[in-house]
């Protein structure tokens, strides 16, 4: 009876005691896996969509009611400002009226017109917001100055040919 002890331990850690076993270790959480970025396909948007399958539907980015605004007449307190085709003039009070070269950029608020005035930005902001009596909203960003006004159309876009 006594080399019985002595015979069970050297069978190995499945014929222990239960009192003789060792106490299990308590295993670490393993640390998680950076996350897995796919390499670039190298393809250009414009070249080749980056959609994958499957249905798709139009998505309007843009501000219903100043996307249609091509030219437009703004101002406010101290100032004055149009927009024909690429063209803004821009007044400030007290001085002559300087003509700037705008790009259109239609965005999910409204729509800037952005250039260069005297070498420093020049932002025309339009949303579609009423501003008393007018339709839209206007702020200039102009000289390092910022002004606040209110917009009307000029003239209406044409509407967009069927497809």
């Amino acid at each position: 009876m006594l080399a019985l002890p002595l015979a069970l331990a050297a069978c190995g850690d499945d014929m222990r005691m239960p009192w003789d076993k060792p106490e299990p270790v308590a295993e670490t959480p393993a640390e998680p896996a950076p996350p897995h970025i796919p390499e670039p396909t190298g393809a250009s948007p414009t070249r080749q969509p980056l959609e994958v399958g499957g249905p798709t539907a139009k998505v309007a980015t843009a501000e219903a009611r100043s996307l249609a605004v091509t030219d437009l007449v703004a101002g406010g307190e101290g100032w004055a400002a149009s927009v024909s085709g690429s063209t803004a003039r821009f007044q400030p009070q007290g001085a002559a009226p300087r003509a700037v070269d705008v790009r259109r950029i239609p965005w999910s608020g409204g729509v800037e017109y952005i250039g260069t005035l005297s070498g420093q930005p020049f932002v025309l902001r339009i949303k579609g917001a009423d501003c008393g009596k007018q339709k839209l909203t206007a702020m200039v960003r102009a000289g390092g100055q910022t002004y606040d006004g209110c917009a009307s159309p000029a003239a209406p876009a044409a509407a967009p040919a069927a497809s």
